[in-house]
């Protein structure tokens, strides 16, 4: 398995939404808490980022953010990691949640932002180096599904359009080549110095302004994602992969990834305290 620089890999795990969209099931639990096979949904984002040697964490906190931060500690207190929780507030946009934990991530460096609100496993490291030989300040991983989280369209490795409508659209590019639209996932490698380029200071939609000039800046890339990739918005979605947790193979491959680098990380532990 590929692993980034355990050292230097850095993650930012959004968390602090409301999750509205899940009715009751979040009026008392925040929704990355939520389970999908006994596990919360946020396990198995740590879990996955641990295995690929992320070692750096930024939680922006929000809605009942205390019982993240408990979680977090619990399934974290023995292994070798920085995790950094903050509290930023409960009705938040993403844009003020970043600006507030922008200045723990260091200069030049890049960084995965993700939500934790979906299941996710496929190769980030070769996703790092699609990054880095662009010398992008943003690449963004796409999926061949509609969704909410907004439409990318792209030409080779390069994005040339960030349109928040669900609806695909077709572009054509200024040399009257197609590109094609496909599905942003939500988890993108950037680099902090792609942040200069937003007004903090100005009400935004974080991904509209980020994207939008990173692409004017023509530094932009995606990934086509492959593995695996599992949103959860909304009850129906819960219910849905709980149910293919029971029945189907794929879902339960990162479960036992999960269980894997637990396993592995609670061993290297072991052998660190004896020595």
């Amino acid at each position: 398995m590929v692993e980034l620089q355990k050292n230097d890999s850095w993650a930012v795990m959004l968390c602090g939404g409301l999750g509205s969209r899940m009715g009751s099931l979040t009026s008392k639990t925040p929704k990355s808490l939520l389970k999908v096979s006994g596990k919360p949904i946020i396990w198995y984002s740590f879990w996955t980022l641990y295995k690929y040697g992320f070692r750096n964490f930024i939680l922006p906190l929000g809605f009942l953010g205390n019982m993240i931060r408990e979680y977090i500690q619990q399934i974290a207190c023995d292994i070798e990691c920085n995790i950094y929780m903050v509290d930023t507030g409960i009705e938040t946009s993403i844009a003020n949640r970043i600006k507030k934990i922008k200045n723990i991530i260091p200069e030049k460096t890049d960084f995965l932002l993700l939500n934790t609100d979906t299941l996710f496993d496929f190769d980030i490291p070769t996703m790092h180096k699609v990054h880095i030989t662009n010398n992008s300040l943003v690449t963004l991983s796409s999926v061949d599904v509609i969704s909410p989280w907004g439409i990318l369209t792209v030409l080779g490795e390069n994005v040339i359009n960030f349109d928040r409508n669900r609806k695909v659209q077709k572009l054509i590019s200024k040399h009257d080549v197609k590109g094609y639209g496909v599905v942003n996932s939500g988890i993108a490698w950037i680099n902090k110095n792609a942040l200069s380029l937003i007004n903090f200071e100005q009400d935004i939609d974080f991904e509209t302004e980020l994207f939008g000039s990173a692409i004017k800046e023509k530094r932009i890339s995606h990934y086509k994602l492959d593995g695996i990739w599992f949103p959860i918005d909304t009850p129906k979605d819960l219910n849905s992969i709980n149910y293919a947790f029971d029945v189907e193979e794929k879902p339960k491959d990162i479960l036992l990834s999960a269980l894997s680098t637990i396993n592995s990380a609670n061993h290297k532990n072991q052998n660190d305290m004896r020595i």
